[in-house]
């Protein structure tokens, strides 16, 4: 299972982290940052669509 996670900060809390760090064990996982000048939302529409879980972190 391949699991994408879009971070709106670069720097995730500790919490976040731990939790990433949990649900992509034994996963494929990519990450997709929000956080900068301009996002690249093309590439993060493939992004999604290629993997079989999204998950955002707010």
């Amino acid at each position: 299972m391949k699991i994408l996670h879009v971070m709106r900060s670069a720097e995730p809390a500790d919490d976040v982290k731990k939790l990433i760090d949990i649900v992509s064990e034994g996963r494929d996982n990519e990450t997709f940052n929000l956080d900068v000048e301009a996002p690249d939302y093309d590439k993060m529409i493939d992004m999604v669509y290629d993997a079989d879980q999204t998950i955002c972190w707010w």
